[in-house]
């Protein structure tokens, strides 16, 4: 620690105090302005939003209409959600904070670019102005949206993780390459749980929902895989079972393909063949019992899967 750190670190954080006090006592007064805007507008105000907002976007940014392709109810519902999402930021903060990076997670695994939500936000608030005149009804709307933006933009950075991006592209190959980078310890981490903050989401049941099948095969596959150095045995099949005790279930109803594979998993075959005989383990105790000791319902996901 010297003099360069000691300047450093005052400068840090009087910029922290300097923002600070820029923004004390206004987050109250904007609420107010916001729903009082809110308030105003009537079903054809709300009407001009939902449809003003994605022309506005797609003229600033072409390449968004690539990533809104569903209905337009569903259109019209995200941009609902996004007016009350804007509002919500003042009254429920820390909800909003576990909701957005929920969402933030759900958009690493659609591979949507940061680089989108700029001009998205910038739309918005074109849309807004056009509604109103009420500049602190609009500074309210852009100062909350950006807010929320940076939040997305941080949650997606930190959560696109290169198995993500194998994922998002359907590569095994990519997959392969990218786990081979983890340490053999984190390995089993890396395919089933990104987190960032409080909220998660596993790069396995992702692929599984999406379809990417080749992701989740050559994941399962990785993780079924004994590997082993001086000290211990690596295998990924606690590791699996404790993140997802229904995956047979999820497979069953999602991916009826991958049983197999996963089933192939449990078993240790021998190399070495002993009197023409070979030994083989079954690894079947999580097929057998859940994490409390009771009977495990695989039997019945099996018998209702009619396998």
């Amino acid at each position: 620690w010297g003099s360069q750190h000691e300047v450093s670190w005052s400068w840090l954080w009087e910029n922290v105090e300097r923002m600070l006090k820029a923004l004390m006592g206004k987050p109250a007064a904007q609420e107010k302005a916001l729903a009082k805007l809110y308030s105003s507008l009537d079903e054809a105000a709300l009407m001009v939003i939902r449809k003003e907002v994605y022309q506005k976007f797609f003229a600033l940014a072409p390449a968004g209409q690539d990533y809104f392709k569903q209905s337009t109810t569903r259109l019209y519902f995200i941009a609902d959600k996004l007016v009350a999402m804007t509002l919500d930021m003042y009254k429920e903060p820390k909800r909003m904070v576990e909701d957005i990076s929920a969402l933030g997670l759900r958009h690493v695994g659609y591979g949507i670019p940061t680089d989108l939500f700029g001009p998205f936000v910038t739309g918005c608030v074109q849309v807004v102005r056009m509604l109103t005149d009420d500049d602190a009804a609009e500074e309210a709307f852009r100062w909350s949206l950006n807010l929320i933006s940076r939040m997305l933009t941080r949650v997606i950075n930190e959560g696109s993780t290169i198995v993500m991006k194998a994922i998002n592209v359907n590569s095994a190959k990519m997959l392969k390459k990218a786990v081979a980078c983890a340490p053999r310890g984190k390995r089993a981490i890396w395919m089933l749980n990104v987190q960032v903050g409080t909220q998660s989401i596993s790069p396995l049941m992702w692929a599984i929902e999406t379809g990417s099948l080749e992701s989740a095969k050559a994941i399962i596959q990785d993780l079924l895989t004994i590997r082993a150095d001086r000290d211990r045995y690596y295998y990924g099949m606690d590791s699996m079972f404790e993140r997802h005790p229904d995956v047979i279930q999820r497979l069953c109803l999602d991916a009826p393909a991958l049983m197999p594979i996963l089933l192939d998993g449990l078993i240790w075959r021998s190399r070495v063949s002993e009197n023409g005989q070979r030994r083989v383990n079954y690894y079947i105790k999580h097929l057998m019992v859940d994490a409390h000791g009771d009977f495990n319902k695989t039997v019945e996901w099996i018998t209702d899967n009619q396998d």
